[in-house]
């Protein structure tokens, strides 16, 4: 197995440096204006899903769209020197020198001081995001061990009013469901399960267990599991943008009242579905902490108890007007379209030039004095490569070395 040499290496890390950075400009850009944009009362909740999903995901797309290309976009670029204490332009010194025990000259390059803080910051980044996606696996273990033993229903009458549900509903997949005794909210399992508390199956009528199914197998539906995993490793993978915590808090807001939605339009019965509310809510309150934070990873109801409650149960029970079909078309063709925008405006943090090709080559021409007399020139081609000098040859390996 061939490594890669140093000079791959440095150049890596060096465009790694640029893409984080970029990522923070272009985030810091997308989720403000996405927040401007969400906060008026006029927009609907799925025009509001798609805005905070597209903040979450822009700053990656459009950064990484700019790395690739290797061009300077309209917005400008922001070249960083690669090295502390170093200038922008990689500048070269070179020395003629003689050794005592070697009567040929040795040409020495002598390269620029500083620490480069590039690997620092990968490194450190690398670091913080390996543990902290680490900790999110554990976490997600934590919570299916904290969801006990549970207990198929299937072949129970609350199962066999799931599967007239799904039937009614036309959602064609198989819903895996359960109870437990350990928690007190339902929870919609990224493996199409839903685990419903034990209580849920002694205190709520029929009717608000219908309500309760529907409002979860609408979480699987819209596949609500996997998209909290993954705005939850984006939040932790980019840890220095903290504006991703509010994007998937409020993601995971609106999918609460769509969800209320979908299971209103299917079961008919709004009354039930916010007497299920209020009964989760008091559960959720009473139960203990230490259980409750457990399912932080898995369920987006019992994260805070200060869940906007009262405004589900208005939405839940006012008037509500037919969602307009055209809205998530357009709210998604208008996204695509500000990416491209972004993309191709949007300014761009570079370091050592990472988008200067490879082909720029310098020159130098050095002459060799030896015991006052002038001897045949030397001439030297070297590529520079993101602040440093690669030896590319007119001259002997032999002859030219580079200075620690």
């Amino acid at each position: 197995m061939m490594l890669p040499d140093l000079q791959t290496v440095v150049r890596l890390t060096d465009s790694t440096a640029g893409w984080l950075l970029t990522y923070l400009v272009h985030s810091t850009v997308i989720l403000g204006a996405v927040w401007l944009i969400a906060s008026r009362r006029r927009v609907s909740d799925t025009v509001r899903e798609i805005l905070w999903k597209f903040a979450l995901l822009g700053g990656i797309v459009t950064a990484t769209a700019q790395t690739v290309a290797a061009r300077e976009p309209l917005g400008g670029q922001l070249r960083l020197a690669p090295r502390t204490g170093g200038s922008v332009a990689p500048a070269m010194r070179i020395a003629v020198r003689h050794d005592v025990l070697d009567a040929r000259p040795r040409v020495i390059l002598m390269r620029p001081s500083g620490t480069r803080w590039t690997n620092v910051l990968v490194v450190f980044w690398l670091a913080t995001a390996g543990g902290g996606l680490l900790l999110l696996t554990l976490g997600h273990s934590r919570a299916l061990r904290a969801l006990g033993l549970r207990t198929s229903l299937a072949g129970t009458p609350v199962g066999h009013r799931l599967h007239a549900l799904l039937a009614r509903a036309g959602v064609d997949r198989f819903v895996d469901l359960t109870c437990s005794s350990a928690i007190a909210s339902p929870v919609a399992l990224p493996g199409d399960e839903v685990c419903l508390p034990r209580r849920a199956l002694l205190e709520l009528q029929p009717e608000e267990q219908d309500s309760m199914l529907a409002h979860e197998v609408a979480h699987l539906v819209r596949r609500d599991p996997q998209w909290l995993v993954l705005a939850r490793a984006i939040e932790i993978v980019f840890f220095f943008q903290p504006l991703n915590r509010l994007a998937r808090r409020r993601m995971q807001e609106v999918a609460e009242y769509l969800c209320d939605d979908w299971a209103v339009a299917r079961t008919r019965r709004p009354v039930m579905l916010a007497k299920c509310l209020a009964a989760v809510a008091e559960w959720v309150g009473r139960a203990p902490a230490v259980a409750t934070a457990r399912l932080h990873p898995m369920s987006a109801l019992v994260e805070s108890r200060g869940s906007p409650l009262v405004r589900r149960v208005g939405r839940i029970l006012g008037v509500r007007r037919a969602p307009d079909a055209r809205t998530p078309r357009a709210a998604v063709a208008a996204v695509v379209c500000a990416l491209a925008l972004l993309a191709g405006v949007a300014p761009r943090v570079s370091v050592a030039h990472p988008a200067m090709s490879v082909s720029h080559f310098t020159v130098v021409r050095a002459v060799v004095r030896e015991t006052g007399m002038m001897t045949n020139d030397a001439v030297f081609v070297f590529r520079t490569l993101d602040g440093r000098a690669a030896f590319d040859s007119l001259v002997e390996r032999g002859i030219v070395r580079s200075a620690p």
